[in-house]
């Protein structure tokens, strides 16, 4: 038995004997699904599509950078 481990070490004897001769339960899980590979022409569009994406993005930066370039301006004059 766990000797040192005050009355712990009695509850937890089943756990621990079960993980030192089985290792952990999750150990041999297995892995999900891997993801469909992409063709070529899927890979394209979709690369196409984020820098749509990303290009509208950083059209709002500048819009809110230069909104907010305005809103200094004007308290600046006030």
């Amino acid at each position: 038995m766990p000797f040192g481990m005050g009355r712990a070490g009695w509850f937890m004897w089943n756990n621990l004997a079960y993980w030192g001769a089985y290792g952990y339960p999750w150990f041999y899980a297995p892995y999900g699904p891997f993801p469909p590979y992409l063709s070529r022409e899927e890979e394209e569009q979709f690369l196409q599509d984020q820098v749509r994406m990303l290009e509208d993005q950083i059209a709002q930066i500048q819009k809110r950078l230069e909104d907010l370039k305005k809103e200094g301006k004007k308290k600046n004059e006030k």
